[in-house]
């Protein structure tokens, strides 16, 4: 293999490959990147064999060939080199020179029959809005858990239903036990590969996320033989399902009343962002009392000292108290695109469900209350 190609357009893509290799794996392989040049293209892959991307782009090509090298140390060097063409030729044994007007690299490489082989696309793809896709996935990836014991639970649950009207839905859910967080939207056209229910594994979200963070139109989305595929102009992303029966979380869905406590969300966010910094740095507890149309929020712990701030809301209630891990509800309030947030609570030991009022509406997050000693 022999190429010449930009230095620039070859850091992009090794770049968008990083997140995708597999950090001190006992499969050395899954840290490499394949690349493969054919008919004026450069291919470049990884894998860590649950989430692959396959990349594209014209480069000028004077043997054809392939070959796979440590992901991050070429990406370190072509980082560092000039903003020039750089060529890469394969040599004896798989050794692979890299080399700008005045610099030169030889790395060792290996194979590319021993690479893993990348899942290709199945022939229909669907057209899904991107700007829309990545609102919903930031809803509710922060929700997923990361214990893999309950592997049901790392990653974020996607459906399709019909509402009470007929019209074609999406929704995501996502739950690590102690907190919940769901969004739903309409769509324009009908995904029935969702019908039954997937689970998209936590990485493989955040790596969508990432691929679809700069599109401003639809992007292409099927799913075939237990896997789900996205595609952006010349990326494909593969991603394998969590083979396993996500929660009935409408058993922990309290219910929606309308009524509840009405917090400016800038507030809110502020006074928990002070008053959590002295609270417990394991329980991130944080105590909400309500009284007519002020809430008040206070952390204690006694090795370092206490806080309390109180800050100005819209309620006519009976006064409330619980506690909450400061943590979950800062997540929250990071995703909420409106001025104000709704909190219902019936009382200190009940799921706590905080909603948005108007534009906001179809987004809501349950938390689990601490206990109040």
């Amino acid at each position: 293999m022999k190429i010449k190609i930009g230095q620039e357009k070859l850091f992009n893509l090794l770049s968008r490959s990083q997140s995708v290799l597999e950090r001190k794996s006992t499969r050395p392989i899954l840290e490499h990147i394949l690349l493969d040049a054919e008919d004026g293209f450069l291919k470049v892959c990884a894998t860590d064999l649950r989430v692959s991307m396959e990349q594209k782009t014209p480069c000028d090509v004077e043997i054809k060939g392939a070959v796979s090298l440590n992901g991050r140390k070429i990406y370190e060097i072509v980082k560092e080199m000039p903003k020039e063409d750089i060529s890469l030729e394969v040599k004896e044994n798989s050794w692979v020179t890299i080399s700008g007007s005045k610099t030169t690299f030889h790395l060792p490489g290996t194979l590319a029959d021993e690479f893993p082989s990348i899942p290709d696309a199945p022939e229909l793809l669907l057209k899904m809005n991107a700007s829309i896709f990545v609102q919903m996935v930031s809803k509710t990836l922060f929700a997923s858990s990361n214990d893999e014991t309950r592997i049901y639970l790392c990653g974020v649950f996607f459906q399709e239903f019909k509402d009470s009207e007929g019209k074609d839905r999406i929704r995501l859910v996502a739950t690590d036990g102690h907190r919940l967080s769901m969004v739903e939207r309409d769509m324009e056209h009908t995904l029935s590969m969702f019908a039954d229910g997937i689970i998209v594994p936590k990485k493989g979200v955040s790596e969508l996320k990432s691929l679809l963070s700069d599109v401003s139109e639809d992007f292409e989305i099927a799913c075939d033989e237990g896997k789900i595929f996205a595609k952006v102009g010349e990326t494909l992303l593969s991603i394998t399902l969590i083979d396993a029966a996500f929660p009935n979380y409408n058993q922990v869905l309290p219910e929606i009343t309308g009524n509840g406590v009405i917090i400016p969300c800038d507030s809110f966010k502020n006074a928990l962002r002070r008053v959590s910094i002295l609270s417990d740095q394991e329980t991130h507890s944080v105590v909400v009392e309500v009284e007519g149309n002020e809430m008040t929020m206070k952390s204690d712990n006694p090795s370092v000292g206490d806080a309390r701030e109180t800050i100005d809301v819209d309620y006519a209630g009976e006064g409330l108290k619980a506690a909450f891990n400061a943590n979950y509800l800062m997540d929250i309030l990071k995703v909420t695109e409106e001025d104000t947030i709704r909190l219902e609570v019936k009382d200190p030991l009940s799921p706590a469900i905080f909603i948005g009022r108007e534009d906001d509406c179809e987004f809501l997050s349950v938390v689990m209350p601490m206990r109040i000693d």
